[in-house]
């Protein structure tokens, strides 16, 4: 007897008289109704138990009475320990019969499940909870075992799709509506699957079929779900609609390509009509006395050198900035052309990077002219009778600014001349360039051989 009420049994049990008192209470069930055992012996259910004993006394009455047993019952009452709530029960109510037969008592057994079922709840709770978080999600969540097989979605993918949960859940995942309209988009899902079941994380844009047989394009991904020893038991599928988006790229691309075109027409347009303008000077001085033949020249050579910024612009298929280091290049080689006698005698390069030294399209145009000043002033004034030299551009970029040097190892300037004393239409031009360009312009000292004109102006960001 006193081994099967042993106090480390997780049951509680307890042997009532037939006047319903404590004969017998193990501490297990003692502790369930919140008093000692003790304080159980002698007394009635209904003592010790009286908030519970409208409850518990037809099923014990009814073994007393009739010798039944009332099993696996679920009972829920009011116990000392559980004042204002119910705790709940599994009970079996057995009768203990006396030699002549007759039933002398009442064998408890009882298992408060009142924790476990509250957990229960909570846990039920929760999953509904997430259920709901889930399903107010605009995204697609499925979840599947480690053999692909889908056990969960939430509701988004299944509107979407017109279709209903039983239709899905445990299938093959690739073998579901969305995705088992072709084999090959079949085939990409079920290896991406074996991959992610061996810890890989998969993303793709991928196109599942939708209600009305239409299709989506999906920004989607696969990743493992580990437990706390490390193992994967699940995958988890996400996806989210990008069908308008990509429709939106698709006409930005288009409207880009146009604008591309348009730009491409634009610059090849003013190309050549500089072009002619040029070519137009040219046949001008051809019957100009010498005075405006000169005045002619440059002027054909500053709108060659507005032209080539169209060129190159045409040529690169990029309108928001220009490459100076080739720009350089294609200037010099444009004015060796027009000077080619002078160039017998005096040499001229461009010292510059072929990439790495860009300027944004609004400066391009002033900085053109402001070089094809400087280089042919070096070469109408620098070299005179006959004098033999060298005329160097050059161009870096450094701490946020561009700096281009014209240098040449002619005569120098005369003395006495410097910024603002000279009133050639050139170096007029040259003043009022660099004040629209928001740079500094450096003056070689006058009476010195050799002339170095320095011109700095800040790095832009080209717009696109």
């Amino acid at each position: 007897m006193c081994a099967m009420f042993s106090a480390e049994s997780p049951v509680g049990k307890a042997v009532l008289d037939k006047d319903l008192r404590y004969v017998f209470i193990n501490q297990t069930l003692a502790d369930f109704n919140g008093r000692s055992t003790q304080s159980h012996i002698g007394r009635t259910v209904q003592e010790v138990l009286p908030d519970a004993f409208p409850t518990l006394e037809p099923l014990l009455r009814s073994v007393l009475d009739q010798g039944v047993v009332q099993g696996n019952l679920h009972v829920s009452v009011e116990t000392p320990n559980s004042p204002g709530g119910l705790s709940e029960w599994e009970a079996s109510y057995s009768p203990i019969h006396l030699p002549d037969g007759s039933v002398g008592g009442v064998y408890v057994q009882a298992v408060n499940l009142t924790a476990k079922l509250r957990a229960e709840r909570a846990l039920s709770n929760s999953e509904k909870h997430l259920r709901r978080v889930l399903d107010s999600l605009f995204a697609f969540v499925g979840v599947m075992q480690p053999d692909g097989t889908l056990i969960e979605a939430n509701r988004a993918p299944l509107d979407a799709a017109g279709i209903q949960a039983q239709d899905v859940l445990g299938r093959p995942f690739w073998d579901t509506f969305w995705w088992n309209y072709s084999t090959d988009i079949q085939d990409w899902l079920r290896n991406a699957i074996n991959r992610v079941a061996q810890g890989q994380v998969v993303r793709e844009d991928v196109t599942v079929r939708m209600v009305g047989d239409t299709r989506m394009t999906l920004d989607f991904m696969l990743v493992p779900m580990r437990d706390d020893q490390d193992v994967i038991t699940h995958l988890i599928a996400s996806a989210i609609d990008i069908s308008d988006r990509l429709a939106d790229q698709h006409r930005i691309e288009a409207a880009l390509r146009e604008r591309t075109v348009l730009l491409q027409e634009v610059h090849h347009r003013v190309k050549n009509n500089l072009q002619i303008i040029a070519s137009l000077l040219r046949l001008q001085s051809r019957t100009a006395v010498p005075e405006v033949q000169q005045a002619l020249q440059d002027s054909q050579n500053r709108v060659m050198a507005m032209s080539l910024t169209h060129q190159l612009l045409y040529e690169r298929n990029d309108y928001s900035s220009l490459e100076l280091g080739p720009y350089l290049k294609r200037l010099v080689g444009s004015l060796r052309d027009a000077h080619g006698d002078l160039l017998r005698r005096v040499q001229m390069r461009a010292d510059a990077p072929d990439s790495g030294i860009s300027i944004d399209l609004q400066q391009a145009v002033p900085v053109a002219l402001v070089v094809n000043e400087l280089l042919t002033n070096a070469l109408k004034h620098g070299f005179p009778a006959g004098r033999a030299g060298e005329v160097v551009v050059s161009a870096r970029e450094d701490a946020g600014q561009i700096t281009i040097t014209v240098s040449d190892t002619g005569i120098g300037l005369p003395d006495g001349a410097s910024q603002g004393t000279i009133s050639s239409l050139g170096f007029s031009l040259i003043g009022l360039l660099t004040e629209q360009l928001q740079a500094t312009i450096h003056w070689p000292p006058s009476g010195a051989p050799g002339a170095t004109f320095t011109l700095q102006l800040p790095l832009r960001a080209p717009l696109r």
